[in-house]
């Protein structure tokens, strides 16, 4: 953690091996830090800097993304080629869908309906319908993306 006035690192938080993605929740609560190589969600508490939760992700967990209603969290799941939400509430897992090989980064649309995954070894970019769960479709893409930009 960073004290932004002092311009300091004032703490450092414990995750599993390789964090990777991090999303936080709009209201700042909480972070959400994929650990590739533990395949595994943290949870922190952002007021108390300490991890509250552990969630067991795909393998190779990666990328997260946060609904903008804050009650879904998605992570990309590289070496399954999957997306799981995660319910915020519970702290479960809801829901994986299936996308192309290497998923990495996501983005959702301002109104959270749709996330994008680039999936960096097919090639491509998946549309997710993000309410629903369902794969709408694989865009083509150039060689090994690694992240999505919504507009």
């Amino acid at each position: 953690m960073i004290d932004v006035a002092k311009r300091s690192a004032v703490k450092s938080i414990k995750v599993g091996e390789r964090p990777r993605g991090i999303g936080f929740l709009p209201d700042g609560s909480r972070a959400y830090v994929a650990a590739e190589n533990s395949d595994r969600v943290y949870v922190i508490d952002c007021g108390r800097a300490e991890v509250i939760a552990v969630i067991a992700a795909g393998k190779r967990a990666n990328g997260i993304a946060v609904r903008p209603d804050g009650k879904v969290v998605f992570v990309s799941n590289g070496g399954d080629a999957s997306v799981s939400a995660i319910d915020v509430a519970s702290g479960k897992i809801t829901a994986t869908v299936s996308v192309g090989q290497r998923p990495w980064n996501m983005a959702l649309t301002p109104d959270g309906k749709k996330l994008y995954v680039a999936n960096g070894r097919s090639n491509s970019v998946s549309v997710i319908d993000a309410e629903a769960m369902t794969p709408l479709r694989d865009i083509p893409v150039g060689e090994a993306p690694w992240g999505v930009v919504v507009r």
